[in-house]
């Protein structure tokens, strides 16, 4: 189950990311690109924490890579939309 949900947070930060970069860094779905970044941020550190078995854990570190991609793009997505 957790490997699955890890899967799908990896997805939609992917999508979100694809999104960002083809529309051209807007902050469209501003609310909702921080939910999904700060949510799957969350919960791959805390899968990290459990350790469960490695593929829990590899996904995790996957996981809370692509989550601080994603921030970093919606903190320049907001850069460039207020400056």
């Amino acid at each position: 189950m957790r490997p699955t949900l890890i899967v799908l947070f990896i997805v939609f930060n992917l999508i979100a990311i694809f999104n960002s970069v083809l529309s051209g860094f807007t902050i469209d779905y501003f609310s909702l690109k921080v939910i999904i970044a700060a949510f799957t941020l969350v919960l791959s550190i805390l899968f990290l924490l459990i350790r469960t078995t490695y593929l829990s854990s590899y996904l995790s570190i996957l996981s809370i890579i692509v989550a601080c991609l994603h921030i970093a793009i919606i903190i320049q997505s907001a850069y460039n939309y207020l400056y």
